[in-house]
């Protein structure tokens, strides 16, 4: 059987929960179906609410999702981080296990502000394929790191030494937020689910990769189904996140999900 068979079969198991999921949180898990099946970075974000690393979607702690085990584990320990600190980065190194990661994959948390001042935490997965050495070592342990953009230019470095190949943040035209509307507004519309897996298909929406299997509910897991803000330069449905002023010439960049209405260097409007 293919990896696109088998990730097909996942899929039709997890179509039984599609209608009575909320639609961003669907929107949520295909973007990040896709991006896993076509091997691209995803990303998503927490908020800190009462002192707890909180799922955006369901307004509930992400600790509450996780069963006990060593992944519960740096999940405690990356909320700890997120608390103590006030900026700084944070590493995780997930390698493959048969039977349940396809593949070997790097978490990128970054501690950021809102235009309001809220403390997020901004993460990227990248997944790749290599051996990692001492896999229990590394799967158990956060690495911590000031936040720079020499340190995320080493860790991209190692992944592309150790995968061999570059990593693109860019957003294709396989994976894109537009096509992920679409099939959450089919279900919406009573399309049959077989029939919109068919179509995911076609339009190489559903990449040629496997999906991790969902054995329990894992950190891993959580992270990949969880909505969107960028580390690196990237998109949301107003489009790109960053942006020149027309009046001074500075470059912008608003939170994801959220318009500006005047430049953040010189004050103009920059309403279109």
């Amino acid at each position: 059987m293919s990896y696109q068979e088998l990730t097909t079969n996942t899929l039709k198991r997890f179509s039984k929960t599609w209608n009575n999921t909320n639609s961003k949180s669907l929107l949520s898990e295909f973007i990040s179906i896709s991006k896993e099946t076509n091997r691209e970075p995803d990303t998503y974000h927490f908020t800190i609410e009462n002192n707890k690393l909180t799922d955006p979607n369901t307004k509930r702690p992400v600790l509450d999702f996780i069963e006990e085990g060593v992944e519960k584990d740096v999940a405690r320990n990356l909320e700890d981080w997120a608390i103590r600190n006030e900026e700084g980065l944070a590493l995780w190194i997930s390698p493959s296990l048969e039977g349940k990661y396809p593949c070997s994959k790097i978490i990128i948390h970054k501690i950021a502000y809102t235009q309001n001042k809220e403390k997020v935490i901004l993460n990227s997965v990248i997944l790749f394929d290599t051996e990692i050495k001492n896999p229990n070592y590394k799967r158990k342990t956060l690495y911590t790191l000031p936040d720079s953009e020499d340190n995320i230019f080493k860790i991209l470095n190692w992944v592309k030494r150790k995968s061999k190949e570059e990593t693109n943040f860019e957003t294709s035209s396989k994976t894109s937020l537009q096509k992920a509307k679409y099939f959450v507004d089919q279900i919406r519309m009573g399309i049959p689910h077989q029939q919109i897996i068919e179509e995911m298909k076609k339009s190489e929406f559903l990449g040629k990769n496997s999906i991790s299997c969902a054995i329990g509910v894992s950190f891993s897991n959580l992270v990949e189904s969880s909505s969107s803000i960028y580390i690196f330069s990237g998109e949301d449905e107003y489009g790109t996140l960053e942006f020149p002023c027309p009046s001074c010439g500075a470059t912008n960049r608003r939170p994801s999900g959220q318009l500006i209405s005047n430049c953040q260097h010189c004050g103009k409007d920059v309403r279109c």
